[in-house]
């Protein structure tokens, strides 16, 4: 009765079953079947408990009545094979064990790894915060429209067919002779354009109101990544676009043989803005990796990378002269730089900005240009004297686009609370809107676009809308595409239209 009491109380630590030949472990006290921690300590050489060294020889054997068992003759008889179920049980109970205590250390290295990550990111954030406090500070000590300039000087320029890339201004900036070429540049289109005749052959309302869908590509940008985020048309008559996709690649089309020209590759995260020169031979790339890059549009090679912004480059215009170029990012800077060279000749915020900038396009005199941010307001730069001009804080929501008509008079800019403002800029306090075009509740517009003779207004949204810009009337809606158009531009005498969008789509209307 003693045996049998203290025998139930014996339990092996590995298979928690009673031994039938029950071990003691001098190590860790504690008691083993002998078979089983055997068979450990032939490929452990240590204590399971514990971990410190142990032998067969050191075992101390518990004295109990012996079990008489039966000798297996051969694997055929019922003896055997109870044999060999035990030693599948013995060998199961070990890696059991084994697995248990795997689990274990891998339970604790994952805690530890939970914790030091936990704490990585405290650091970070406080390190984030700590730069933005001493941003802020920084822009407080400048007064507004100051001139940041970029930290490093520009590499010197690359062979002919090479890439360069630029990380800040050149020595020069924003000489005397730039801003005497942005001037007169600015009186001559100013003048031009007062004696511009309105053409013959621009189309009436009714044919507007007529146009159609006549074509539509969609396997121009990837398929795993369908969408195409911007576009540019700067020649109406030329049928050459420029597209920018979700997926990192810029794409020059041939709309008039349906065919892809050229293929721009680079950018590691997706193209929020593309420019095209007007000659078709230059373009421009502002992305979310915050690079603008500069391509030869015929061969598809980079020509220049610019990279003096610290977030997302959301917005990239041309200006009228054709050798520079003005980018905005999310970083509330916006830079002006070279084409010729890539060197960005001045960089600018201002310490009253709350939020980044979402869009930005040039008058098209060339002297100021307007920028949208997300908190809602639109501010009006003159790129020459680098200062802010006036803010305009209408809308309710982020500005999403903002367009200029061709012929200087007016600034449509739309918002994500579903409406488009327009602002007269003949005006002498054009700071308040005069029209307001408001859509249904959760209509976004995203994007904007005037013809060349200013007469007539598209929106771009979940649909295409046309409106003349007498009256400001609705004159047709192109319902064609299935998600959100990104991109507009009216061809020749306002007699065709393509549009960009996010379901992969570069769709031309005509008559």
């Amino acid at each position: 009765t003693f045996y049998n009491s203290f025998a139930m109380a014996l339990h092996c630590a590995i298979s928690g079953e009673v031994p039938e030949v029950p071990v003691i472990s001098p190590v860790s006290g504690g008691i083993f079947e002998r078979r089983l921690i055997e068979k450990h300590l032939i490929d452990n050489d240590s204590d399971p408990i514990n971990g410190e060294q142990l032998s067969v020889e050191q075992l101390i054997e518990v004295k109990a009545n012996d079990v008489v068992r039966p000798r297996a003759p051969s694997a055929t008889s019922i003896p055997a094979l109870i044999k060999l179920f035990q030693d599948e049980w013995d060998a199961m109970m070990l890696e059991t064990y084994q697995l248990r205590e795997h689990v274990q250390n891998v339970r604790q290295e994952l805690s530890h790894a939970l914790y030091q990550h936990d704490a990585a990111c405290r650091v970070i954030a406080r390190l984030t915060r700590e730069r933005d406090q001493a941003r802020q500070a920084l822009a407080t000590l400048q007064p507004s429209g100051a001139v940041v300039q970029p930290a490093a000087a520009a590499a010197a320029a690359a062979p002919t067919g090479e890439s360069m890339d630029v990380d800040g201004a050149g020595d020069d900036g924003m000489t005397a002779e730039v801003i005497a070429k942005l001037n007169k540049t600015n009186k001559t289109l100013s003048k031009g354009r007062k004696k511009r005749a309105k053409s013959a052959t621009l189309a009436t309302t009714e044919e507007v109101a007529a146009l159609s869908l006549q074509g539509s590509q969609t396997g121009i940008h990837s398929s795993s990544s369908p969408a195409i985020t911007s576009l540019s048309m700067p020649t109406p008559s030329s049928g050459i676009v420029l597209t920018g996709g979700a997926d990192k690649h810029a794409v020059l089309f041939d709309l008039g043989n349906e065919k892809e020209i050229s293929r721009m590759k680079g950018h590691r995260k997706k193209i929020n803005a593309v420019a095209l020169h007007p000659g078709n031979e230059i373009a421009f790339t502002a992305s979310a990796d915050k690079l603008v890059c500069i391509w030869d549009a015929n061969t598809g090679k980079k020509q220049n990378t610019i990279k003096v912004h610290d977030d997302e480059v959301t917005g990239i215009s041309l200006h009228p002269t054709g050798d520079y170029f003005v980018a905005a990012s999310k970083d509330k800077h916006w830079s002006f730089s070279s084409v010729e060279t890539g060197q960005t000749l001045a960089m600018q915020t201002d310490a009253a900005l709350q939020s980044g900038f979402s869009c930005c396009q040039f008058h098209p005199d060339g002297v100021i240009f307007g920028t949208g941010t997300f908190d809602h307001a639109v501010h009006i730069w003159n790129v020459a004297q680098q200062s802010k001009m006036a803010s305009f804080e209408h809308h309710e929501g982020a500005v999403t686009s903002l367009a200029f008509s061709e012929n200087g008079y007016y600034l449509a800019t739309a918002s994500d609370n579903a409406m488009v403002k327009i602002w007269d800029l003949r005006k002498g306090d054009f700071v308040k809107p005069f029209h307001t075009i408001e859509f249904e509740a959760g209509y976004v517009p995203q994007s904007l676009a005037f013809d060349y003779s200013g007469a007539y207004l598209a929106v771009g949204g979940a649909d295409v809308r046309l409106y003349g810009v007498k009256g400001w009337n609705q004159l047709s809606t192109l319902s064609d595409n299935t998600n959100a158009v990104t991109g507009l531009a009216f061809g020749a005498d306002a007699k065709s239209l393509v549009t960009s969008s996010l379901d992969r789509s570069l769709k031309t209307y005509g008559l």
